[in-house]
């Protein structure tokens, strides 16, 4: 583990920025193997990790480390969501188009404006959902706990409210969750496996992204 882990930070404090969990590009795992992971939306957001010291603040850190808190006002709601005093999140900023799915072209254009007026204006027009689905801090560092207990810490802290989702997990079956997902219209589905630890910076098949072929 690199010494950016939050295992480093003293007890109490949440640790200093971190890099998100990175997934491979291939296809589903095999009948043999497919009951060893979970089956999440693939959102095609902008990558955020959400760190939420004591106080009530909030820093927003993109995937490259960069502070895009000021972008995204609306979100400033989240840490007083919070049970617990400190907790770093994992999730992606999205945008969703006029039948309500996430949009691309419509994120891009709200990425883009840093103004403060010019995010202001944007609010009605652009806003954002912040969809969560991992947790590496709570108090203490979690990121050693395997998936399945990170989702059971997420799912109890009932993070539910306009512009923040914690979306669900399909159990492991493959098949269902590219199914419904196509359907939805979206891009296809991340495999994560149930027993893995979270790896700040780190790709490797814990983490699969399977994206839905295009049509013939």
């Amino acid at each position: 583990m690199s010494g950016h882990s939050p295992t480093a930070a003293p007890p109490g404090a949440v640790p200093l920025p971190l890099s998100p969990m990175l997934a491979v590009i291939g296809p589903p795992p095999g009948a043999d193997t497919e009951a060893e992971y979970a089956y999440e939306t693939l959102w095609n957001g902008a990558r955020v990790l959400a760190h939420l010291p004591a106080g009530g603040s909030m820093r927003l850190l993109s995937a490259t480390g960069m502070d895009v808190t000021a972008q995204y006002p609306e979100l400033h709601t989240l840490p007083g969501m919070l049970p617990a005093p400190e907790a770093v999140l994992d999730g992606e900023i999205i945008t969703l188009d006029d039948s309500g799915r996430p949009s691309v072209e419509r994120l891009q254009q709200r990425m883009s404006l840093h103004h403060p007026d010019a995010v202001a204006h944007a609010l009605d027009d652009l806003p954002v959902r912040l969809m969560i689905f991992d947790i590496l801090y709570l108090g203490q560092p979690v990121i050693q706990l395997p998936y399945t207990s990170r989702r059971d810490l997420l799912d109890d802290l009932g993070l539910t409210a306009p512009g923040v989702a914690v979306p669900a997990a399909w159990p492991p079956d493959a098949a269902q969750a590219l199914e419904q997902t196509h359907a939805e219209g979206y891009d296809g589905v991340i495999a994560k496996r149930l027993s893995s630890p979270y790896l700040p910076g780190r790709r490797t098949r814990d983490w699969i992204k399977i994206k839905h072929l295009p049509p013939r």
